[in-house]
């Protein structure tokens, strides 16, 4: 034992040998040859092409060939431009529309020296527009220099030169007043429909998945502004203006509880109404308490008279939603259209027990589970979502709902297929309006719910209705002046009223 021991010793880390004293066998590692480092094979990548460009995006080669081409061709027949020679450059160089090239000009001029040189122009180019799309620029041109986004005080310049050069806007030139109330709604347009935030902020990715790029085009290649239907259409404003002129008798450019009530004769119910001036659906930005501005206005009528834009889904949903968990539940709808059940007692009109319009609202929107309606449900359902909210607020539309002329809706859809609700509406309104005002009339809207409010906070809602009906049926029938407001101007009185809006009737 002592001469192994003293084997191993000396052996070290060498295997004893076998039993029959011959050496064990070398190990499987020590017969595997050493192993070479594995070589890197390098495979050639493939020349993928630039797909993302946050800024837009840029011309190639050969379009950059040519516009350079062109700045030396504008250059060479005039050394320095002045502010009236800009158009070709902000048309054919830079792709913007036409009206933008005063904007164009004075951003280049920041010296205000009157003239460009091709030098200026070049650098201007060079390092702020070669490089982006043509929406990009657009939308650098509107912002202010470095801006991020753009505010309602952007679109001012604009609108000043397109009341000041737009062939179609001539006839304001004499108003100023008309002037800056057209131009206030076409921004407040704008805004309704692309500022999704409502922040009073439009970003570039806003502005670039809007339709405000080809709108501008649009209005800088026509010459009749009522053929864009888009923000422009001023009989869309002077529908918009006279509606809410109406509504404020007393001319301070604000409007209270008691005025709105008197929308489209008493159309609303009062507790559509009480959320609206809950400011539920949105804040007013009158700055007035429990007042009603312009801007206010036009967001709820735009809402009220398309319900398929996303916009008055949202502005609609929100005030019928109670509790706000995004859920329209068969108790807010309830709570509702009791107040519809008893408008139409008031008028002697059919009624349709809820249970019965809560199962024709299951049937056509086929909610995940019945009688609850998801705000994603509604959303995919838009095209005939105005009668989901109207049978629960708005009287006149949901009896016009039940009797309507299914003939005469295809055939304006056949004429007008391009038309949205709101396009249809407003082009009807402004024809009768003008008829009116060519007329020489000063008419009042029927109203059959002039009395219900009062009534209401009088008398409890079962005792009286039915001689009230009738003596409201009577009124109707005879075409009585029930709608007449106290200061004796109708719901619907164009825009003769006070002598002030003869001028907003477009030739």
């Amino acid at each position: 034992m002592a001469q192994i021991a003293k084997q191993k010793q000396i052996g070290g880390d060498r295997q004893p040998p076998g039993p029959t004293g011959v050496a064990a066998a070398p190990s499987q590692q020590q017969l595997q040859p050493k192993q070479q480092p594995l070589q890197q094979i390098t495979t050639p990548q493939p020349d993928i092409p630039r797909f993302y460009f946050p800024e837009g995006k840029p011309q190639d080669k050969d379009g950059l060939k040519k516009t350079e081409e062109l700045i030396d061709k504008i250059f060479t027949e005039k050394i320095e431009l002045k502010k009236e020679d800009f158009e070709q450059i902000t048309t054919e160089v830079c792709g913007l529309p036409k009206f933008l090239k005063t904007l164009l000009f004075d951003r280049i001029d920041s010296g205000k020296t009157g003239k460009i040189t091709k030098p200026a122009f070049t650098l201007f180019w060079k390092k702020d527009f070669q490089n982006i799309d043509a929406s990009r620029r657009i939308f650098k041109i509107i912002a202010k220099p470095d801006a991020d986004a753009l505010t309602q005080e952007d679109f001012k310049p604009i609108m000043k030169i397109l009341l000041e050069t737009h062939p179609g806007l001539e006839f304001l030139q004499a108003t100023p007043e008309f002037q800056d109330r057209y131009a206030d709604t076409v921004v407040m347009r704008i805004f309704y429909k692309i500022d999704m935030n409502d922040d009073g902020r439009i970003t570039y990715r806003d502005f670039k998945r809007s339709n405000l790029k080809d709108v501008l085009f649009n209005v800088a290649g026509e010459d009749d502004i009522n053929k864009v239907r888009e923000y422009f259409s001023y009989e869309h404003f002077y529908v918009l203006y006279c509606r809410f002129w109406e509504l404020d008798t007393d001319h301070d450019f604000l409007i209270d509880k008691d005025d709105f009530s008197r929308y489209e004769g008493h159309a609303l119910s009062r507790k559509a109404v009480e959320r609206i001036f809950d400011q539920v659906p949105r804040k007013f930005k009158s700055g007035t308490k429990d007042k009603m501005g312009y801007e206010d206005f036009v967001w709820f009528m735009l809402s009220e008279e398309d319900k398929t834009s996303a916009r008055s889904l949202r502005y609609w949903f929100t005030i019928i939603d109670l509790d706000n968990n995004e859920i329209i539940t068969p108790h807010e709808m309830e709570h509702f259209y009791e107040e519809q059940v008893h408008r139409l007692e008031y008028l002697n009109h059919e009624q349709i027990l809820f249970v019965d319009l809560l199962c024709q609202m299951n049937d056509m929107i086929k909610p995940a589970k019945e009688g609850h309606f998801h705000f994603h449900e509604l959303k995919k359902f838009n095209a005939q979502i105005g009668i989901f909210f109207n049978c629960l607020v708005n009287l006149q539309k949901f009896i016009a709902f039940e009797g309507r002329d299914l003939f005469a809706i295809k055939h304006q859809l056949t004429e007008f297929p391009n038309y949205t609700e709101w396009d249809r509406f407003a082009k009807g309104e402004y024809e009768r309006l003008a008829m009116e005002e060519e007329n020489g009339e000063d008419s009042e809207m029927i109203d059959a719910m002039e009395g219900w409010d009062s009534d209401q906070d009088d008398q409890n809602r079962e005792g009286g209705t039915a001689g009230a009906g009738g003596a409201a049926g009577a009124g109707a029938a005879a075409g009585g002046a029930t709608g007449a407001n106290p200061a004796g101007e109708g719901v619907a009185k164009t825009g003769a009223a006070a002598g002030q809006k003869q001028v907003l009737k477009a030739d």
